[in-house]
This record gives C-alpha cells, structure tokens and sequence, in this order.
C-alpha cells in the first residue's frame, strides 16, 4: 500500500521513489521476534530469511509488501517503508533481510550502526554522528567493494522544522548533465580515495567514480571528503591527471546542484532503501536540539 511523504524535488524524481506501508499488526509480534531472533542470529542469513519467513506467516499482507520493496530496488528505485517499528533491531535485521543477506559493510564493521548526533562531534568522527549538512555521497566509496544496498531505519527523527531531511541523488540525473568526455574520464580508475578520518595515514585506494555494471548502467562510488584526502596523500599510488581533476570538479558541481537532488523528510518509522551503487545520498543540517537516532544497516541485493 502507497501513502503520502513529504517530498521536495525540483528534478521530478518522484518517478525513481517508491513508499510502502507495513501493516500495522507488526507491532503485535515484536516481543515473540525479540525473543526468537537473537543478536548472535543476526549475522546470519538463514536465520535472517528463516525469521522473516516466520513473521510473513503471521502478519497477513507482510509478504506482499516486502516483495514489493524488493522488486522496487531492483527496478531501480529509492523505497521507503513506513511503519517500521525501528526501535526493535531485530524487527529491523528481519524486514531489511527481504532485500537481501544483511551484512556489515566491511569484516572488521559490526552489522548495524546505530547513529546518533553526538554535540561533541567534530571533523574526526563518524559523519552519521555529526549535525551539519552532508552532501550527496555513495557509503563507504573507498572499499574494495562497497556495499550494494543501503538502509536507514529510523528510530527517531525530531520534529518537522528540525531539518536532517534525506537528499537522494540518482546517477543518471548527474551523468546526463554532464559532457561525454568526463563521464569517459570519470569511468578511468586514476582518483586516490581515503576512508576519512577512519584511515588516515594508510595508503589510498586508487578507484574510478563511475563504471558501467554488467548490463550497461552507469554506477558510481563518491564521496568528496575521501577523494580529496585521497589526492591530497603524500601516500597516493600515483596522482590523477589535471584532465580527471577538472572533471570531478565538474562532477561534484553537478551534484551539488538543488536540481539534481530530491529532498524527503523521514519520520519515526520509516526506513529509506537504496542501491548505493546508483543513488547517492546526503541530508540537510540538523538543528542543535534535534532528537535524532537511526540504524544503518547494508545488505546484498537479491537477484
């Protein structure tokens, strides 16, 4: 079932968004799942699917949903689920794992990040943990592989005029701005890119920003913060061209562009599912007092 979300886009790119509601019977089940599906289950996909499978068996309409979701991703679309009961991690691991095997974004990262604006924060923690404005980025762009699905379930979201609202950028908004020659560049694996502040003083990781997937779709990995670091690197394999400079400076203008980025306000409950190889994604300032608390979690994406 489709309902209404506060949606902000001058680009129309409600055409690549999709929102779902869960049943609202849900929430009568979380005490049997909490106690059937345990923090040392999660890691595993069985009993991911297992329990999953189990909870669809008792909450009619549950299965229809998650399948819909499902099929949006691989359509290509940004979905969002309402009625998550997002405070319950095992509720969240069970629906999130319709999309896929949930699994950390690298070995040594535990499997669901619980991000909170910290007001001691500074430029050398976690970006979730910060309050200012992040642009438009892939998670986790300097891993040999990054993650293919992201999701963010959110616990808690402040207030309506308390920002933190979620931009979504989808990569072909971005390439068809831009000239053939730098999407070409772009696609060259020539930018140093440095997982700030995690990594510092390691060596970078030479990788291109775009690729074309097996069936010819553009893809991309980017994060301005790590490449910059990455560049900047006196540790840095080799050193991008002035050519592939000038086009990711081009490439960065373009996304930061109001035009290109669809603004959603998410509320308590609601989980945001993207392919992170083909949207990026950012949000708006959060205000001093705003209470905000989500769960970031990635998984694979089903065939």
């Amino acid at each position: 079932m489709s309902t209404a979300l506060p949606i902000h886009t001058p680009s129309g790119m409600t055409d690549r968004l999709t929102v779902l509601t869960l049943p609202p019977q849900l929430r009568a089940h979380i005490s049997w799942l909490e106690q059937s599906f345990t923090a040392t289950d999660y890691p595993d996909p069985a009993r991911q699917n297992a329990a999953r499978s189990e909870l669809a068996d008792r909450v009619e309409g549950l299965a229809t949903v998650l399948a819909q979701a499902s099929s949006a991703v691989r359509d290509d679309q940004a979905v969002v689920l309402r009625g998550l009961p997002a405070k319950s991690t095992a509720m969240v691991v069970a629906v999130a794992s319709a999309i896929g095997p949930v699994v950390p974004s690298r070995p040594d990262r535990p499997l669901i990040d619980d991000l909170k604006p910290n007001p001691a924060a500074d430029e050398q923690t976690r970006t979730g943990d910060l309050r200012v404005a992040l642009t438009p980025h892939t998670d986790n762009s300097s891993v040999p592989a990054p993650p293919e699905v992201l999701l963010l379930a959110f616990v808690h979201n402040g207030t309506p005029d308390s920002g933190g609202e979620s931009t979504l950028t989808h990569i072909d908004d971005v390439a068809e701005a831009l000239d053939a020659t730098d999407v070409e560049l772009l696609q060259e694996p020539r930018y140093p890119s440095l997982n700030v502040p995690t990594d510092t003083g390691l060596a970078p990781t030479l990788t291109s920003v775009l690729a074309r997937s097996a069936d010819g779709r553009l893809t991309v990995r980017y994060r301005d913060a790590a490449l910059d670091a990455g560049i900047a690197s006196d540790l840095a394999p080799e050193t991008p061209s002035a050519a592939h400079v000038n086009a990711l400076h081009r490439f960065t203008a373009t996304v930061r562009e109001p035009a290109r980025q669809t603004r959603v306000r998410l509320d308590t409950g609601d989980m945001l599912i993207i392919d992170n190889a083909r949207f990026l994604h950012g949000r708006t300032e959060i205000e001093a007092n705003a209470v905000r608390h989500l769960k970031r979690l990635y998984t694979r994406l089903n065939p």
